[in-house]
């Protein structure tokens, strides 16, 4: 579960807020997903799911938009993460992601689980938060030559807010450094 929602996380730019709820009573149907906001393209071996997203941050009227994620062809496949858990969890009311005692994943226990793993690979978790996967999408988007318009329709924005997402790595800055020595 927790893969399949970071998956879904970074493949779309969403925050944490968006799949998660706040707390364990906060869980409301007609804003939260649940199973029945999912729409794969095709029954068996489907490329696309689409998440139907009731309601986030960019979308202040509260019409609701559809997501929709591609499978990569890779191990690192959002669309594969998805289906995984969703034959695990099973179909039924309830939020989409919650785990195996019927918890529901809270933003608060999504962000505990990921800095536990990063603590366990040695990282500094404490840098870690509920924006983390969309700014690590929009980071790696731009490093990867991901157009700006595009960046902007993964990620919803309406406005170049995109950019405060995009980290420079320090290396790249640092490597900047011949290219100006040799400017003389």
């Amino acid at each position: 579960m927790l893969w399949a929602a970071s998956c879904t996380c970074f493949f779309r730019f969403f925050c944490m807020g968006e799949l998660t709820v706040s707390s364990d009573s906060s869980f409301d149907a007609r804003s939260n997903l649940t199973f029945d906001d999912l729409a794969l393209d095709r029954p068996a071996n489907p490329k696309i799911v689409r998440i139907h997203l009731k309601q986030s941050k960019t979308d202040q009227f509260r019409q609701g938009v559809n997501i929709f994620i591609g499978r990569t062809g890779d191990n690192l496949c959002p669309v594969t993460a998805l289906l995984a858990y969703l034959a695990v969890r099973g179909r039924g009311p309830g939020p989409l992601f919650r785990f195996k005692d019927g918890k529901v994943l809270t933003r608060g226990r999504f962000i505990s689980h990921i800095r536990r793993a990063l603590d366990a690979l040695g990282l500094v978790s404490a840098d870690y938060a509920g924006h983390s996967f969309r700014v690590g999408a929009a980071t790696t988007a731009a490093e990867r030559g991901i157009p700006d318009s595009t960046i902007k329709a993964l990620g919803r924005w309406k406005s170049s807010a995109f950019l405060r997402y995009i980290r420079t790595p320090r290396e790249h800055l640092a490597n900047w450094s011949v290219t100006l020595a040799q400017a003389h």
